[in-house]
């Protein structure tokens, strides 16, 4: 299970290191179809962590720092769970009586809420923070300037300047506490400030000093990649604005965050490129990540492009509709036109070609006959020279008895000739003769029968009566008296063996019968 797990763990962290330098946007697409497609191993990889903690916190003596660590789990994963653990953050630090601990569990549960689309709770929490704690760290600064940016996209008019300006006091707070060597920490800051006095190349700039920080999380990397993001959208360059919110999509993913814009931007940008199937599958994806999450706010945002994109995509399929309706009727045109063409041609053609079908079914069946001729004019020529040759000895052993006046040895002759074993040689010549004609009849007639049914001959038997009876009706002979007298049976004897051997069969008599006349001759 370890082993397992930390492959699944290389294998997940190595998806973003496969974008190229000169990135295309079909390969970024590829990236991100396959990060979608590893999102229940990332989840999984989460739940080990936070059974993990689950199975450390009943083992605790202080449990704060696990109601942390499971909160940092679930704070952008699952709005109602992470509520859970910061209020059991908070009851422990009212116990505790630590300032610090307090104010940690009070900006846990502002982002909570920030992340809801509550942002009068969190208002609520974080206004009054100044006058009550002292030493507020950076988390509270940052956690407030982003509520305020939410706060003045949503209000707009006079409040939206009001917000953005009292959000760059609490940034600036941030800025003069850190340095440049706190990398993403000190650059962020001052980008986010770029950002919203509409300074983007500066921001850029910024912010690619703020993605050398290696010491982030991916769930950071995301923020900072969809605000790139962002910026290179508002000067023009579209493709790498594409590129880094899908980037950012990625990171998420990879993080387990399900309250998240980047998804929504690709989805919105993918339609502007006329992408709709592609971009309908992903803004769906983002409203149920936000519906998991109950990020209100996120989900309203997506629910003001989502028929938007349908709609779309319902005229193009109706488009596509009326294009393939007309080249169906155009198919049918030249479909008819061909048919007419084809007439003309076999009517043109039609004496021809009934001379050759007759030239080559007379062929065909002077072959037959031939070989039909040769093969029973040989077998009769054979009976007959067996038959004179035994009619002959006959006599012969007749007449020698009769001369020697061995009158007991002459009334034995007639007791010497043995008629069934001539009977059963005649079979056994018949048998050969017809499976010359038809070699493959033993198994083309028995399949003609239920399984169950299908006859089974015995050792050196070639052929049964009934088979003999449908052999020769194959081969043209009809007339039960000729079929009686050629097997020496009578004509109730042959009507009661078609009878019951059709009865074997789930076929039809007309079916059997012109089934039994497919069966092919010699080739």
């Amino acid at each position: 299970m370890k082993i397992r797990l930390l492959f699944t763990l290389i294998f997940a962290g190595s998806v973003l290191s496969l974008f190229p330098s000169n990135y295309s946007i079909s390969s970024d697409i590829l990236l991100l179809d396959k990060a979608l497609e590893l999102r229940p191993e990332y989840e999984g990889i989460k739940r080990v962590r936070i059974d993990s903690l689950m199975q450390a916190l009943y083992l605790s003596d202080d449990p704060y720092y696990i109601y942390k660590n499971i909160y940092e789990e679930y704070k952008s994963y699952n709005y109602d769970t992470a509520l859970i653990y910061v209020r059991l953050m908070q009851e422990e630090a009212r116990k505790k009586g630590d300032e610090n601990f307090m104010v940690d569990a009070c900006i846990a549960k502002a982002f909570v809420y920030l992340s809801g689309g509550l942002f009068k709770e969190a208002y609520d929490i974080l206004a009054p923070m100044e006058s009550v704690y002292t030493n507020l760290p950076n988390l509270y600064y940052m956690t407030y300037a982003r509520l305020l940016w939410d706060m003045a996209d949503y209000a707009g008019g006079e409040k939206t300047i009001e917000y953005n300006a009292q959000a760059r006091l609490y940034v600036e707070q941030i800025i003069n506490r850190s340095s440049p060597a706190d990398s993403a920490q000190y650059w962020y800051p001052m980008a986010a400030i770029d950002l919203r006095t509409g300074n983007y190349v500066q921001s850029i700039a910024r912010m690619q000093e703020v993605l050398k920080d290696t010491g982030c999380s991916d769930h950071d990397y995301a923020i900072y990649e969809s605000s790139l993001a962002f910026l290179y959208y508002q000067i023009g360059d579209v493709d790498k604005a594409l590129h880094h919110y899908i980037r950012a999509t990625i990171y998420d993913i990879q993080s387990c965050t399900n309250e998240t814009v980047a998804l929504r931007m690709v989805a919105e940008m993918l339609f502007q490129r006329g992408e709709v199937d592609l971009s309908e599958q992903y803004i769906r994806i983002a409203m149920n990540d936000a519906k998991r999450y109950h990020a209100r706010h996120r989900q309203v945002s997506i629910s003001q492009i989502l028929p938007i994109i349908e709609q779309q995509q319902n005229a193009n399929y109706q488009q596509q509709r009326r294009i393939a309706i007309m080249l169906l009727v155009v198919a049918i045109i030249l479909l008819i036109m061909f048919c007419i063409a084809m007439i003309v041609t076999m009517h043109r053609n039609k004496t021809i070609n009934a001379a050759r079908a007759t030239i080559q079914t007379m062929n065909q069946n002077l072959i037959v006959a031939n070989k039909l001729k040769e093969s029973m004019l040989s077998t009769l020529l054979a009976g007959n020279s067996r038959y004179l040759a035994s009619v002959e000895q006959y006599q012969q052993r007749v007449k020698e008895y009769a001369t020697q006046r061995r009158y007991s040895d002459l009334m034995n002759v007639p007791k010497n000739v043995d008629a069934h074993l001539r009977r059963v040689n005649m079979n056994h010549q018949l048998d050969q003769t017809l499976l010359e004609l038809y070699p493959n009849f033993v198994d083309a007639f028995n399949k003609l029968l239920r399984p169950e049914e299908r006859f089974e001959l015995k050792k050196n038997e070639l052929m049964n009566t009934p088979m003999r009876i449908f052999a020769l009706i194959r081969l043209g002979i009809t007339h039960h008296d000729t079929i009686a007298e050629i097997l020496n049976c009578s004509i109730n004897t042959v009507y009661t063996y078609k009878t019951k051997t059709i009865l074997r069969s789930d076929l039809s008599a007309d079916e059997f019968y012109e089934a039994l006349m497919q069966i092919s001759a010699f080739h």
